[in-house]
């Protein structure tokens, strides 16, 4: 009964509780990198989770590597969070969703070791995929300025612009804030965010430099599936991602990590 007074309380159930968090030991080459995330509470069939990532391995990478639109990474660990309405009537009655996902990232393009570069590249990353050939913002540029080519009156210079602009932000991949420099536990990470002025959900994305051409990244997906429900978990969520971000440690690896592999991920 008091669960459910909370529930109606605060207007939802679910959420990451950090009652019941699993700590995470990964090693990534000579680090260890550690960190704490509550139990998912999406049912799910769990798979064996890898232990080790060599990252600076080109051949590593290539042979783990996954491609979802511009970005190139192996897949690390990945949690999920469904927030619900604090009684269900409905199977689609759900808020939204708060997902966490590591993974490790190359390039040879910069030096990741730069965070100057490294907020550029990401940045630009974005901007060239969906303005490359086959990517949305072009065929948005290309389909408007030919529907302009067979209107009576034309768009023409700064209205046509204009035009393509506004279909880009309800339609397209408008450009992105630009990326940050944050301080988490005393290291520099690069922060950005994937977002639409006139969509609720986003990615938020913190990278952190591994060497001069590896890094890891942590994405959060904030999936909005009722908008008006949404400002009663976006605090929650957000207050969680911090508390996550905050839990990873990055230090040397120590002499006995061959325990590592038979003591990971226990209960915290």
């Amino acid at each position: 009964m008091i669960k459910l007074a909370k529930a109606f309380y605060r207007g939802f159930i679910g959420g990451p509780s950090f009652d019941n968090c699993i700590h995470h030991r990964l090693i990534l080459e000579d680090k260890l990198l550690t960190i704490d995330v509550p139990s998912s509470n999406v049912a799910a069939v769990q798979k064996p989770m890898d232990v080790s990532f060599p990252y600076n391995s080109k051949a590593w990478f290539d042979q783990h590597k996954k491609n979802y639109l511009y970005h190139e990474y192996v897949h690390m660990l990945t949690k999920n969070w469904m927030y619900l309405p604090p009684v269900s009537y409905l199977p689609s009655s759900e808020y939204g969703m708060l997902s966490c996902q590591l993974r490790i990232k190359q390039t040879n393009k910069i030096n990741v070791l730069d965070t100057a570069q490294l907020k550029r590249f990401v940045i630009e990353s974005y901007d060239n995929f969906h303005w490359g050939p086959d990517g949305d913002n072009t065929k948005i540029h290309n389909d408007t300025t030919l529907e302009s080519s067979k209107r009576a009156n034309p768009w023409q210079g700064e209205a046509l612009k204009a035009e393509i602009i506004g279909r880009i932000e309800v339609y397209g991949q408008p450009p992105l804030p630009a990326a940050q420099e944050i301080i988490i536990n005393n290291r520099h990470w690069v922060f950005y965010q994937e977002c639409r002025g006139n969509v609720l959900s986003r990615h938020d994305f913190y990278c952190l430099p591994l060497s001069e051409h590896a890094f890891l990244e942590v994405k959060f997906n904030h999936r909005v599936d009722r908008s008006d429900k949404h400002k009663k978990w976006h605090k929650h969520a957000l207050e969680s991602q911090q508390r996550i971000m905050e839990s990873i440690k990055l230090s040397e690896l120590p002499p006995d990590h061959d325990n590592l592999i038979t003591n990971n991920s226990k209960s915290v």
